[in-house]
């Protein structure tokens, strides 16, 4: 069954440095497009983690968020640099005196800089976090792959409904097809009575030129292989693999056929069979551009 490209994913893993938790927003795209906002302490391990996504995610931009929430016993350290504060009070005092400034110098001056309060991580060591990163990645995969699962089954159920409408155009195209010699022998029989009147008519003449016509209208081929193409197309959103381009592409088929199938008809019920298989046709590529 196909996938959809959008999908939202939440994972969590803990260990004894803290929480690891990871997000994945998956939206369409052409290719496998991946980008990671994670803690500099953990972006060795980006490479790793694009693998992992990718035995999954084929196809799609995928957006990975993950954070670390240490513990309380492996938190960050907070201190004072006391040498700074000595020096922005100093500073202060000098601008205060030059300035001819009465206001005292408070704790919400000094606390205006930025360096004054120091917070400082431990280091952390990849190579032992990296199971517990990989488990809240593989659970944010999971979650999101489901999503995209379902949203793959509302685009298998609109694709089936819309090429069952336009297999039923087909068959009333091919049942339409020979009429239209018919009426242009009509048409022709007609016109030519009209032109010769009690003269009599060369009918091997008529003959040629209704086999020419016939010839110029035979949309028997393009119905072929239109029916070919929408087999393909059946086939392929059934399929578990990647399926997105290649359903593009039998789209650009499907499209080129039913163009070529409308010029040559000549009938305007067959015409207007054709703008309706168009208008279907637009609708599943765009719903194509969503699929994995």
């Amino acid at each position: 069954m196909i996938k959809s490209m959008t999908g939202f994913g939440k994972g969590e893993a803990k260990n004894k440095l803290g929480v690891f938790t990871a997000e994945i927003r998956a939206v369409n795209h052409r290719y496998f497009d991946f980008s990671a906002k994670t803690p500099s302490s953990i972006m060795p391990l980006e490479d790793r983690i694009k693998e992992l996504l990718r035995k999954d995610i084929k196809r799609g931009k995928v957006n990975l968020f993950l954070s670390h929430r240490a513990s309380e016993k492996n938190g960050a350290a907070i201190t004072l640099d006391k040498k700074a504060i000595d020096k922005y009070k100093k500073i202060l005092g000098e601008i205060k005196k030059r300035a001819g400034i009465k206001e005292e110098i408070g704790l919400s001056h000094i606390l205006s800089f930025s360096d004054v309060i120091v917070h400082s991580e431990e280091d952390i060591d990849v190579e032992g976090v990296w199971a517990s990163v990989k488990e809240a990645v593989a659970g944010a995969a999971r979650e999101c792959n489901k999503m995209r699962a379902e949203e793959g089954k509302a685009l298998y159920k609109d694709f089936s409904a819309r090429l069952e409408s336009i297999s039923g155009y087909i068959d009333d195209v091919s049942k339409l097809a020979p009429s239209v010699v018919i009426e242009y022998k009509n048409k022709l029989d007609s016109r030519i009575k009209d032109i010769v009147k009690d003269k009599a008519i060369d009918e091997a003449r008529l003959e040629t030129e209704l086999a020419l016509f016939a010839r110029q209208c035979d949309v028997s081929e393009e119905i072929t292989r239109f029916k070919s193409h929408i087999d393909g197309f059946k086939k392929a959103i059934e399929s578990g693999d990647e399926a997105g381009r290649k359903l593009d592409f039998i789209l650009q088929e499907l499209n080129r056929e039913v163009n070529t199938l409308g010029a040559k008809a000549n009938d305007i019920k067959i015409s207007r069979l054709v703008i309706n298989i168009k208008s279907e046709l637009e609708k599943m590529r765009e719903q194509a551009q969503n699929v994995e």
